[in-house]
């Protein structure tokens, strides 16, 4: 069975060697939940791109401690493209983000759209940060997906010249790969981008692809998205497989 992850606050510089960190209940439910014992190992993670071989110190009914290793710096994600996305409903998030977390997507621009179903998203929420903490731990990532404030279109439009390629979901698109150049990729709610949205996607240059010649979910054309993109860049040469 693989070593435990866990998250913690900070693994920073300030972090002593062999310093002991004490981890939140959260953490600690997983920790009695596994039924660990004082000695076992585990990884820790805060989610800033550092892990840390960790043991575990002590079990008390309110608290767990561990001591923390040899922290090492994980390089922070070579592609910083941006998958831009309407946001979808519900739970349905709660099932998108742990999946592009697994594909490497580094960043989530939730998007909203004249179609949107959802238009406001609190990035700061409790619960979105433990969904977040968790994806990462499931895909033993060391960085979160960084997701950022809800924006319009406009907005989204506005970075495309200093980022670079701009593609968007579209059944009328080309049926293609993404390419490794595509700085931002943009998908609309299921309803679709509407003409006037599309005809400022491509006044920005933004080329349209497809996945499906049927209509698709926000979170299942976000994760083939995200699917075909990293393909793509695990194809390219001098690119990490990590």
């Amino acid at each position: 069975m693989s070593a435990l992850w866990v998250h913690v606050e900070s693994l920073g510089a300030e972090l002593e060697a062999n310093a002991i960190v004490t981890l939140s209940a959260d953490e600690a439910r997983h920790v009695t939940a596994r039924r660990l014992r004082v000695g076992d190992r585990l990884v820790a993670f805060d989610g800033a791109g550092r892990t840390a071989e960790a043991r575990i110190e002590s079990i008390g009914r309110r608290a767990v401690e561990v001591c923390v290793e040899a922290v090492v710096q994980a390089p922070a994600p070579e592609a910083r493209w941006v998958l831009a996305t309407a946001i979808p409903k519900g739970e349905r998030m709660a099932v998108m983000l742990p999946m592009l977390t697994q594909l490497a997507v580094a960043v989530w621009q939730p998007l909203v759209l004249e179609e949107s179903a959802v238009r406001d998203l609190d990035v700061e929420s409790p619960r979105l940060r433990r969904i977040l903490v968790e994806s990462a731990k499931l895909a033993r990532r060391p960085w979160l997906l960084e997701v950022r404030p809800p924006c319009a279109l406009a907005a989204l439009l506005d970075g495309c010249d200093a980022m670079g390629g701009l593609w968007f979901g579209d059944r009328e698109g080309d049926t293609v790969g993404i390419p490794t150049d595509a700085a931002i990729v943009a998908i609309g709610p299921e309803a679709g981008f509407t003409a006037d949205e599309i005809r400022r996607l491509q006044a920005a240059k933004g080329r349209a692809f497809s996945l499906s010649p049927h209509n698709l979910r926000i979170e299942t054309a976000a994760v083939a998205a995200a699917a075909v993109r990293i393909a793509a860049l695990r194809d390219e040469p001098g690119i990490s497989r990590s």
